[in-house]
């Protein structure tokens, strides 16, 4: 489960960092008055979608900006007049960034901070290394938007210290990253502490990415300026308060509804939807796909124990996707599955909201007859397909002349990690 930048500065507060002053707005009328309630003469106004490189993105609908600066979701506001036109400009419109769907993101909210001076920025971001088996934490004495370049160009200055056990990092450890901070008095100090901080954070919330960046020095002190928090889906059944979180996003991610209903799912970026029992079938699925040129615009492992409720909320996650044009359900009963299981979630699905996009379905095994012959009776639209190679290419075929999935409204999509993450701190605006 991905965090929006305000639940993620939420966390750090709590757990005793420094950020700067800051709020939540839903209207421009509420920007207006948290700019009023922080006080001061220049804040930023923040665009809050689950993608970094927010301050690099752009808007689609840009006119709305009337004569101010247009470019990208984050922006400082240099009086208090321009709050509400930029609030105003901003809110309800689609930005595009580096981690969005290609649609882009609705902005439903906008996070104000009083503006910092800072003389450094620094960065840090706790993982878990998959190869060692162990919490890492990255560090760098660079810090901000460049910090990817400057990884690329300049490996050595990022640095790497393995957290050996729950006790954290040794006060041996701690002092070499001072030293290689070049933090001196108070600010190594609270370096020091701001590790044993997001490590007992990461530890108790049971996260899978902390990220603080920049790590600002401003005024004697060390302020988390921007961060990026991802907590960890399968951990949710014993963090009750990582599920009050996900209430508090207002349009949470597509793997946390999955891992609330007890299936998996993952989004690609093709426009043919899959629903497939077991991961074994669902790669195949997607594999026959693929081999036929088409593209598969999710990953769903429906596990084979599943009853109506789950299947139906499995199928409807497809449906809901932006950029499906068509649905193709894959099911070989075996043992405790049974394919008209599947058969009545569609039939439920249907009768409580008319399905537009065309369904191809393949059932095998135990009672696909049964399966087939409801659907047959109430679904005749419903296009059954007598093998996985048959269905493969139906699907592929209705897809190719579907057209563009600009039909419906573009959603606010979970950003997964990139690659690099694993290795280097990602590149995030300070916004």
């Amino acid at each position: 489960m991905n965090l929006h930048e305000y639940q993620g500065k939420r966390l750090l507060e709590g757990a005793g960092i420094l950020i700067p002053p800051g709020e939540i707005a839903a209207t421009p009328e509420q920007a207006e008055e948290v700019a009023t309630r922080l006080g001061g003469e220049r804040w930023m106004i923040k665009a809050q979608v689950l993608s970094s490189g927010r301050a690099r993105g752009s808007f689609v609908d840009a006119d709305r900006f009337r004569g101010l600066n247009p470019a990208g979701g984050v922006h400082q506001v240099n009086n208090h007049l321009d709050v509400h036109p930029y609030a105003n400009a901003m809110l309800g419109n689609i930005l595009k960034a580096a981690q969005t769907d290609p649609a882009g993101a609705v902005v439903e909210r906008v996070y104000l901070e009083k503006v910092l001076e800072f003389e450094r920025e620094l960065s840090m971001a706790m993982l878990v290394d998959a190869k060692l088996g162990k919490v890492v934490l990255l560090y760098s004495n660079h810090g901000g938007s460049d910090i990817e370049s400057v990884a690329a160009q300049e490996p050595e200055s990022i640095y790497k210290l393995v957290i050996e056990d729950d006790t954290g990092a040794t006060p041996a450890q701690l002092e070499t990253l001072t030293g290689n901070l070049n933090l001196a008095g108070t600010l190594a100090d609270q370096a020091k502490q701001i590790v044993h901080k997001i490590h007992a954070l990461f530890i108790g919330r049971d996260a899978s990415l902390i990220e603080i960046n920049p790590l600002a020095v401003a005024g004697g002190d060390l302020v988390a300026l921007d961060s990026k928090i991802a907590l960890d889906d399968n951990a949710m059944f014993r963090q009750q308060q990582n599920r009050y979180l996900a209430q508090d996003a207002w349009r949470p991610d597509d793997r946390l509804q999955a891992s609330k209903h007890g299936f998996n799912y993952f989004r690609m970026d093709g426009n043919i939807g899959c629903l497939a029992v077991g991961a074994g079938l669902s790669m195949a699925t997607i594999d026959a796909i693929r081999y036929l040129d088409g593209e598969s615009a999710n990953f769903l492992d429906l596990p084979p124990d599943s009853k109506i409720a789950r299947s139906r909320s499995a199928i409807e996650q497809v449906l809901n996707t932006p950029s499906v044009d068509c649905l193709l359900i894959n099911v070989f009963g075996g043992g405790i599955m049974r394919c008209d299981t599947i058969a009545d979630a569609l039939l439920l699905i249907n009768r409580s909201t008319p399905i537009e996009i065309p369904v191809i379905v393949r059932f095998s095994g135990t009672n696909a007859d049964l399966a087939k012959r409801r659907l047959k009776e109430s679904m005749p639209q419903i296009f059954i397909a007598e093998s996985m190679a048959q269905a493969a290419q139906r699907a592929v075929e209705i897809a190719a002349t579907a057209g563009s999935a600009s039909k419906r409204s573009p959603q606010t999509e979970g950003h997964s990690l990139v690659g690099r993450l694993k290795a280097l701190l990602t590149g995030r605006e300070y916004g």
